[in-house]
């Protein structure tokens, strides 16, 4: 299902010889439109992946629902589609898998020093919902499909920029949180230490 996925993808912005009415939109129309369609198969195949379901029940246990399962569902596969859609966008346009991979894990280095080891830890291990046995097949057959359609050198590199994305996702949630509830006890200590604001509170 991937290959043919991937193979008959590129009939979108580019003649190939197994369509006939090939390319079916205009250059810039078909890349959006073969990224955009990338986008939603690696949300719908990691939303289905049954260990980011078990790892997202984890995280909501250990950080007392502060870290709901369906955040980390959710930002997980975002971050995965996205690093999928960049790797479709790797091959389409031959662009060197450095140049995108290493500011990206320059970006998670970054985010990782500023974050909780709670977070820290969820975060580098829900890279780990790539490897499972929903999103691999699809995303590495699309893959191979459409580099040998745009007769790219090799259609490897997705998965890596597929790993790296959810980790930066989850991180800056995590630290989304991190602030919220930073900002939620500044005020809870305030209304404690300042009766006249509790009296505005409850007025």
């Amino acid at each position: 299902m991937g290959t043919q996925t991937g193979s008959i993808l590129p009939a979108a912005f580019m003649s190939i010889p197994i369509s006939d009415v090939s390319p079916i939109y205009s250059e810039i129309i078909g890349f959006i439109i073969v990224i955009i369609f990338a986008f939603l198969l690696g949300f719908g195949a990691t939303l289905a992946e049954p260990a980011l379901n078990a790892l997202g029940i984890t995280v909501q246990n250990l950080t007392n629902g502060a870290f709901k399962k369906s955040m980390l569902m959710y930002s997980v596969s975002i971050g995965v589609a996205t690093g999928i859609s960049l790797g479709i966008a790797k091959l389409i346009f031959s662009i060197d898998l450095a140049t995108i991979l290493l500011p990206l894990y320059a970006v998670g280095l970054i985010l990782t020093f500023f974050s909780s080891e709670e977070f820290v830890n969820v975060g580098w291990d829900s890279a780990g919902v790539t490897t499972g046995p929903v999103t691999v097949p699809l995303v590495l057959a699309m893959g191979l499909g459409l580099g040998n359609a745009v007769s790219a050198i090799e259609g490897f590199g997705i998965l890596s920029l597929a790993s790296i994305c959810p980790i930066i996702a989850v991180l800056t949630m995590g630290i989304i949180i991190q602030l919220k509830n930073k900002f939620s006890q500044k005020e809870d200590d305030v209304t404690s230490i300042d009766p006249n604001l509790v009296a505005q509170k409850e007025l």
